[in-house]
């Protein structure tokens, strides 16, 4: 379902179940990334609501008031749920060997990786599976804004979700291919093996050709053989899209991939094709 609100348009999609006067029930995951805001309740292993809405405005860029109408306009915003969480959905992330991390020292690990800004907020997640942490960044007032707005919740970062999905591979089906994330403005490319991540990282792209370049460059450098090499492929990108082409031009294998047959959905997904918004409709995996 779609509603239009001045200049925004809201996307719906609920399960018939979905009681919010029972919000204890349920968790509530938010989403944010450079023009999308997005809410996901669920309840164990079943998606019961989505909502996103897309804006022009860096919501990064965002102040208090800004984050307020925004979140006033998806309407689910409540500290009611079982549990809150945000998950950041941006380029300045880093992964650091949980065995060398120095929680007093996380700002430089990112200024190896990343330009920091002076007021920028540096934040770190445990990733206990991978003996890992995940180091990233926001600034300090949009850090401020989210706290207040969404009641001091769990903040994580969105790569998280991801190395979560390769997690639920089989192993055979991971061999010499990469898993790979498109949003608006850069692509993440995750490279996981025997369980371990081998290579994560992202880059901004300005034209299609750009994209099949630097995967193919990554493959390159990872030493995969190319008659074998292939790609899953989710996020913001269209089956029908010049991308997506591309890829199926120079590369082997490439696979779009499809939503968890261990998760239930509202039948309302069937409106949007399954690697679209597959993160944030998969928060429900993420386990730190």
């Amino acid at each position: 379902m779609q509603t239009q609100i001045e200049s925004h348009t809201i996307y719906t999609y609920t399960d018939s179940e979905l009681d919010l006067a029972n919000k204890e029930q349920y968790a509530f995951d938010i989403c944010i990334s450079a023009n999308r805001l997005s809410y996901t309740i669920f309840k164990a292993n079943r998606v019961l609501g989505y909502r996103y809405i897309n804006t022009k405005n860096n919501i990064f860029e965002s102040n208090i008031s800004d984050l307020v109408v925004l979140a006033n306009q998806l309407e689910w915003n409540s500290n009611l749920y079982k549990s809150v969480r945000v998950f950041i959905n941006n380029e300045v992330f880093t992964l650091v060997p949980e065995a060398l991390f120095d929680a007093n020292q996380a700002n430089k690990y990112l200024q190896l990786v990343h330009k920091q800004m002076p007021n920028n907020k540096v934040l770190f997640n445990t990733i206990s599976k991978q003996q890992a942490v995940c180091v990233y960044s926001i600034t300090s007032d949009f850090y401020t804004a989210i706290n207040i707005v969404f009641g001091r919740p769990t903040i994580l970062h969105q790569s998280l979700v991801l190395i979560q999905t390769a997690n639920m591979f089989n192993e055979n089906d991971l061999k010499q291919h990469l898993i790979i994330n498109f949003e608006n403005n850069f692509v993440t490319t995750l490279y996981y093996q025997n369980n371990e991540i081998k290579y994560l990282n992202t880059f901004n792209v300005d034209a299609d050709t750009d994209t099949v370049y630097f995967i193919l460059s990554i493959a390159e450098q990872l030493q995969l053989q190319a008659e074998k090499f292939g790609v899953y492929v989710m996020g913001d990108i269209s089956t029908t899209s010049a991308t997506l082409g591309l890829l199926k031009k120079y590369i082997p294998s490439v696979q779009i991939l499809s939503r968890l047959q261990s998760v239930d959905y509202p039948i309302s997904f069937r409106e949007f094709q399954e690697q679209q918004h597959y993160l944030t409709t998969h928060t429900l995996l993420c386990e730190l």
